[in-house]
This record gives C-alpha cells, sequence and structure tokens, in this order.
C-alpha cells in the first residue's frame, strides 16, 4: 500500500497542471519589431486538413495518358520525402488527369499553391552559366524569386537531372547565424564534369557565377570558389530556410516525370466539413470538459477533482505532442478523424478514473477506512487500465504500420482515406500511452498528498455519506 504523500506534493502537481495546460492551450509568444518569436505553441498553431481548411488542387494531364499512374507516383514519393503527409492524390478514370490536392494550411514557408506547384513540376535540374534571368517577381515565402534564363549564355545545360544521384540538405552555422543548404551529389559522370568545370588551374567556371535552375526558377545563383571534386554541389540563397531546402531536395532527390505534363486545371476546393470548424472543435471540447468536470466532481467529490486534473493533463498532454510544443517548427496536420481520436483519448481518462473513483466511493460508502478504500481503488483499477491502455496502443501502432508509407494501403482505400486512419492511429497511440499516467499515475500521487489534509480526509469527501 503507497503511504500518504506530504501536502505540497498536491498543490505543486495541480499548479503545473494548470500552468502547462494554459501554455499548451493558448501558447505563448511575444515580438521584436515586427518578428514573432513563439516560446510555445498552442491549439492556434494547429494545422488542419483538406476536410477542415479546403485545400489547392491542381490537375496534370501526362503527355501520355499510360503515364498517369506513374506520374502519380513521382508526386507521391516528393510528397514523402518532404514530409507532407495529409493530401490527396488520384488519377481522374474519365479524363486520365493526375489530380494532387494540397491543404490550404499546410504547414510550409510556401502557400499551398505554391508547394502544389513544386511538388508536380516536371523537374529538370540543369547547372548553368551566368544567372541572367528574363522575370522577377516575389513568391509566396515574401522572397524574390527570378525564372526564364535570359540569353544563349544562361540557356547552356552544363549538368542536368541525368547527372544527379541524389539530394539531401544541411545547416551550417557560424557566429552570424544558421544557414540552410541544399546538397545535390552527382553520379560518376556528373562528378567527372563538375570537377573539370571548377578546377582551380583549368576550370572554365571557377571564380565564376554558375546558377541553379529547376525548371525555368532560378534557385541560385553562387560564385564556384573552390574546386568540386568529390562529385557534391551544395548550394544556398538568401532566403533559404530549412523548410524551403527540403522541399527543393525532396523534387529534385525524387527526379523527373516520366513524361511531359501540362496543367489542366488549377484551384481551390473549400473545406469538406465548412468553414469555421476549428472554433467549433475548440469551443465543443471546452464544453465538453466542463461538463465531464461538473459530473465527475459532482460524482465523486475530491477524488473527480483529481479526475479533472487527470482529464486536463491528458489534453493538454495529447495537444502539446501535437503541436510540438516548444519553440518554431512543424506542427501536426490535425483532421476531423484525428480529432476525433483525440476526443477518444480524452475519454480514455475519463474511463480509467471512473475505474478507481467508483471503486474508492462504494468501499468508503460500505465503512472501509480511506487508505483502505484508495488502495483498494486503484488495485482495481490497475489492471483494467493497463489493458485498455495496451489494447489501444497495439491497435493504433498496427494501424500506423498498415496505412503509413504503404504503398499497398494508398492503392486499397485511396489517399485521403489512408491518410485519415493514420491520422487517427497517430493521436491515439500517443493518447493511450499518455493514460498510463494521467489515468493511473497522476491521480494516485495527487489522491494520497490529498489524504494528509484533515478538511478533505473524511468519508464525505471521497463520496461516502455526509455525516
Amino acid at each position: 500500500m503507497m503511504k500518504r504523500l506530504g501536502k505540497p506534493v498536491a498543490i505543486i502537481f495541480a499548479l503545473v497542471i494548470l500552468v502547462f495546460s494554459v501554455l499548451s492551450v493558448f501558447g505563448y509568444s511575444y515580438y521584436t519589431g515586427d518578428i514573432k518569436h513563439t516560446v510555445f505553441k498552442g491549439f492556434g498553431s494547429l494545422d488542419w486538413g483538406i476536410d477542415a481548411s479546403g485545400g489547392t488542387k491542381i490537375a496534370l494531364k501526362p503527355a501520355s495518358s499510360e503515364d498517369a499512374q506513374a506520374v502519380a507516383d513521382v508526386i507521391r514519393e516528393r510528397a514523402a520525402v518532404y514530409g507532407l503527409k495529409e493530401y490527396q492524390l488520384y488519377v481522374d478514370n474519365n479524363n486520365n488527369d493526375v489530380v494532387f490536392v494540397v491543404p490550404k494550411s499546410v504547414d510550409s514557408d510556401y502557400s499551398s499553391s505554391d508547394v502544389a506547384s513544386y511538388l508536380t513540376c516536371f523537374g529538370e535540374v540543369s547547372v548553368r552559366p551566368g544567372d541572367s534571368y528574363t522575370n522577377m517577381f516575389v513568391d509566396s515565402s515574401g522572397a524574390a524569386a527570378f525564372s526564364v534564363p535570359k540569353d544563349d549564355t544562361a540557356k547552356t545545360v552544363l549538368l542536368g537531372s541525368r547527372h544527379i544521384r541524389s539530394a539531401g540538405t544541411f545547416e551550417y552555422s557560424d557566429e552570424s547565424g544558421n544557414y540552410h543548404y541544399v546538397e545535390i551529389k552527382f553520379n560518376d559522370e556528373g562528378k567527372d564534369i563538375l570537377a573539370q568545370l571548377t578546377n582551380a588551374d583549368t576550370g572554365t567556371y571557377y571564380n565564376q557565377v554558375m546558377s541553379i535552375w529547376l525548371d525555368d526558377a532560378m534557385l541560385a545563383n553562387p560564385t564556384v570558389s573552390e574546386s568540386f571534386e568529390q562529385g557534391a554541389f551544395s548550394f544556398s540563397s538568401e532566403h533559404m530556410t530549412a523548410d524551403k531546402a527540403k522541399l527543393l531536395s525532396a523534387v529534385i532527390s525524387s527526379g523527373t516525370m516520366p513524361c511531359d505534363v501540362s496543367v489542366a486545371g488549377f484551384g481551390e476546393i473549400p473545406p469538406v466539413v465548412g468553414p469555421g470548424v476549428t472554433e467549433v472543435v475548440f469551443w465543443a471540447g471546452i464544453v465538453a470538459l466542463l461538463v465531464l468536470s461538473f459530473t465527475l466532481i459532482y460524482k465523486f467529490r475530491a477524488v473527480g477533482v483529481v479526475s479533472v486534473l487527470a482529464l486536463i493533463m491528458q489534453f493538454s498532454s495529447v495537444l502539446a505532442i501535437l503541436t510540438g510544443f516548444v519553440g518554431e517548427g512543424r506542427t501536426f496536420m490535425m483532421t476531423i478523424p484525428a480529432a476525433s481520436a483525440f476526443a477518444l483519448c480524452v475519454m480514455l481518462t475519463v474511463l480509467s478514473c471512473t475505474l478507481f473513483a467508483r471503486k474508492i466511493k462504494s468501499e468508503v460508502e460500505s465503512g472501509t477506512m480511506i487508505d483502505a478504500a484508495v488502495a483498494s481503488g486503484f488495485n482495481y483499477a490497475r489492471p483494467r487500465m493497463f489493458d485498455l491502455s495496451i489494447v489501444t496502443a497495439l491497435i493504433s501502432l498496427s494501424g500506423l504500420f498498415i496505412f503509413g508509407a504503404s504503398g499497398f494501403a494508398v492503392s486499397l482505400f485511396g489517399t485521403s482515406m489512408a491518410s485519415g486512419i493514420r491520422s487517427f492511429c497517430y493521436v491515439l497511440f500517443f493518447g493511450s500511452i499518455l493514460n498510463v499516467v494521467t489515468g493511473y499515475l497522476l491521480p494516485q500521487l495527487i489522491i494520497r498528498s490529498l489524504e494528509s489534509f484533515k478538511s478533505i480526509s473524511k468519508p464525505s469527501m471521497f463520496g461516502g455519506a455526509k455525516k
């Protein structure tokens, strides 16, 4: 039997839970001039999937109808390398168009339309002399962008996609800051050409500008100041971020399309469940939490208060995992199935808390001493709570494996359904693991501490009759 804990334990746990909950729900950020610095991310930082936020839809017409599925496979590979989990991708059999939909609230430095355009471009990479261009504009990330080689020199291709073996990213840091790079690794033929071009003694383009292009868009225009003997060429730009570098490397490493493609349609689609669903979900969750809190406190009194703290901790912990909580970076792409799993995670803790609360109440009502009643309640709840959490975790983990990156599941159920099931299982897995803490360990510690308060340690405060 666990001994009583000191009074400060319950107070400290309650304060930590409340502070953590406020931060995880509302977040915390501050501004330096016009620059926003996010310290903690809250509910508002979540990105929402196509069903809740709508999306950008692009339809591609392959030059060869037989290559439609191959075009879809290239886009799927690019999306996987980039880390885009929530999207729709299918072949319209009526006209053999490849349709790709990116969520409107995609977590990217680019807009959903630019992300869709990059992931569906032909993908031809070329290294050219000079950096002359015809067009300049500001892209959706707020950076200057240059396109269309201007003269014959800039149109000369020194190296192309056929010379590329792979691409990746890396970060370089010094006193002035952090810099993100895209690194292209060339095959043997490309390695020899690059070494000849950049040789310090005989290279034509040593100490000269060489530009890197993706189709007709110039990615960077570095001045070559070293010999590239190892077959790897890295580049960056003034506004290159980790997200931009990852998107570009995903397109480059996945190769070009199997045939020429043209854009057959481009536009936006509305949310499936209608506008304002995020606010509805948020306030529905708050109302449900208030109703559950009132019911638990009314029925189980002090144990009910502890159960409410456990519910709040479960809600806040799952939310913190989905948002990433600390600092900048990507958040989870929330969908309606994921929101349903979120609610189910909270109900797991409700069920776990109800198990020991009902047992404690019945023991106290039968005349059992409070210490013995609490011990009996948690002994009764422990195997049932562990069985519930473990089985739920195993089922959700199996769903993650089946509907993860499996091409079979996507081909069988479609991208949209597979993505919805995967996001449901992802949220439910973490909720079931956290339930061990929030539905058993945490309440037990707080209740053992509450027993040290004379005003609380009496039968009426644990569900017994008032005397």
